[in-house]
């Protein structure tokens, strides 16, 4: 079961060399992915959703991935911590696995700039749909 799902069009300038999507481009479509992930657990409230720093990122380019077709970015897991996140990603082209991700965010206030315990709100809304 995916926890959130994005279609997005390669534009032609995402390109490199070879014809491929580049490498920060997947980068870029993977923080995409996850915002909109994040956005879906913090509801309605903003400050929820933006209080989030990334921690690390680790992307494994599994095959090519090309211009002149959609790409389907699921959020398949995310493993939660105290303050932690754990967010895995696939990416697919034409039925065809391309890439795979993980991010590890965590959860912050941004006046103190120290970790907090994610909200229960997000923890229950975690824990609901998936």
């Amino acid at each position: 079961m995916h926890k959130y799902a994005v279609t997005l069009t390669p534009r032609f300038y995402e390109t490199d060399a070879m014809g491929h999507i580049n490498n920060a481009t997947i980068a870029a479509w993977f923080e995409v992915a996850r915002v909109g992930f994040l956005d879906q657990l913090a509801g309605k409230d903003v400050a929820l959703a933006r209080s989030w720093i990334l921690a690390s990122v680790q992307i494994d380019f599994k095959g090519e991935t090309f211009f002149g077709s959609d790409v389907d970015i699921h959020i398949t897991e995310a493993s939660i911590g105290n303050s932690s996140l754990a967010v895995h990603c696939e990416m697919r082209q034409d039925g065809r696995l391309t890439v795979q991700g993980k991010a590890v965010v965590v959860f912050i206030d941004f006046d103190s700039k120290q970790p907090q315990r994610i909200p229960d709100s997000m923890r229950e809304k975690l824990a609901s749909i998936g």
